[in-house]
């Protein structure tokens, strides 16, 4: 894949400042259609020597890329990494007194025979434009700026619009700083789908002061305006910016295509665009999160006033209680059938045994002048002669402790044989 570029057109405007903490290469003015490396950095608002830190890191990291780039290779990440390696370095060398106060942020861009490498850190932006496509199609990647705005956004905790106007938007969440013990890593994007009549946008947050996205989109895409007046019209809409602002536009006017060596060339656009959030939002003016994006639930009309709010999602603590139920439930009736079970014991135990005939000695009497005689020997007990219900009920009852009082108590004629007394039989049993 070779790319061949139209005249790079570059801003670079002082804003509502008196000095220019903005660094852009090549230097206004110096870019050529043959240029393939371009850089925007932006030195830290409020920060010392913030013109020192992005002009260390956009010189030492635009001549190392300068001199790694072969035109017939691809441009890959590690020559990148290598580039930004050295950058920190010179950012080290620039920071005399070791006070690590300054920063800047940091775009790239390199066009090569692997299509374009992009890379950022903090919230200096990049665009991969397509006007043809229209709004929001045609912004086919937008960098994901490092920032605490952007962060409160895709949390769903600020509004797309309302990142533009708080408070905290100057706050940047990465920027590269000297003497930092874990040096800050850039982001990559790969992008391979490129068509002539695309255009690449690299800019400092200065120029997106009073724009957005689909403002920029058409901008570029009148096809009755030079790219040169494109770029005037840019200036004008942000001259009253109070920040530095400085971009590169940069249009696409060819693409040789290798159709064997494309095919394996690495690509990331498409997915990184999807999880774009900001370019994917039908919500812009509110904010939203995942939860709330969601369809609301159909509310019955005999069951919900049309005036009550839509039912909320339990939080996690709530969550749990309402998981615990059917446990608390199962514990319960364990209980009732515990103290059920217990209360018939008791029942059984005092009442039904007071209903058992109580054994005296003279049921005893009564037991062996009802009951015949009947021969047993101490050793083996006879029952032919015993009606097998009445030696059932005999069994039932303490018999043996009944045999043993009698064997004490009456003896028989005959030598080893004596009556066996039974419990108190009625007559209709036999």
């Amino acid at each position: 894949m070779r790319i061949q570029l139209f005249q790079p057109q570059a801003i670079y405007e002082m804003g509502g400042r008196t000095n220019q903490e903005d660094c852009i290469y090549p230097q206004k003015g110096k870019a050529t259609d043959e240029n393939r490396v371009f850089v925007v950095c932006d030195g830290m608002g409020g920060m010392d020597k913030g013109e020192v830190a992005s002009a260390a890191v956009c010189g030492a990291l635009s001549k190392v890329c300068e001199n790694l780039y072969k035109d017939d290779r691809p441009f890959t990440d590690d020559m990148f990494r290598q580039a930004v390696q050295q950058a920190y370095d010179a950012l080290d060398a620039a920071d005399e007194k070791h006070e690590g106060s300054m920063g800047t942020t940091m775009t790239f861009i390199c066009f090569h025979a692997g299509g374009c490498l992009v890379a950022h850190i903090g919230d200096s932006r990049i665009y991969h434009l397509r006007p043809s496509m229209g709004y929001p199609e045609g912004v086919r990647f937008r960098s994901r700026d490092h920032s605490l705005v952007q962060q409160l956004y895709d949390l769903g905790e600020l509004s797309y619009y309302g990142m533009a106007t708080s408070p905290r938007k100057n706050i940047i969440l990465k920027a590269m700083q000297p003497h930092q013990d874990q040096r800050t890593k850039p982001t990559f994007a790969h992008i391979t789908d490129v068509k002539p009549g695309d255009y690449f946008y690299l800019c400092t947050d200065g120029m997106l002061e009073q724009m957005d996205d689909d403002e920029l989109l058409s901008i570029v895409g009148n096809a009755d305006k030079t790219d040169e007046e494109k770029v005037a019209q840019l200036i004008e809409l942000t001259k009253n910016n109070a920040d530095n602002h400085s971009a590169y536009l940069l249009k696409v006017k060819d693409v040789e295509l290798d159709p064997v060596a494309d095919n394996s060339l690495l690509s990331d656009e498409n997915e990184l665009r999807a999880k774009n959030k900001a370019l994917n939002d039908t919500r812009k003016g509110e904010a939203w999160s995942e939860e709330t994006a969601q369809p609301e639930a159909p509310v019955q009309k005999d069951s919900v006033a049309a005036s009550q709010p839509a039912p909320q999602r339990l939080s996690a603590p709530e969550s749990r209680k309402k998981n615990l139920l059917p446990y608390g439930i199962m514990a319960a009736l364990a209980v009732m059938m515990f103290l059920v079970g217990t209360a018939l014991g008791v029942w059984l135990f005092f009442f039904k045994g007071k209903a058992q005939p109580e054994v005296t000695d003279s049921t005893l009497q009564d037991t062996v002048k009802t009951v015949p005689a009947v021969a047993v020997s101490t050793d083996t007990v006879s029952t032919d002669s015993i009606p097998r219900d009445t030696l059932n009920r005999v069994k039932e009852t303490e018999a043996a402790d009944t045999v043993n009082r009698i064997k004490g108590a009456e003896t028989k004629d005959t030598p080893g044989q004596q009556e066996v007394p039974t419990e108190t039989i009625k007559p209709g049993d036999l």
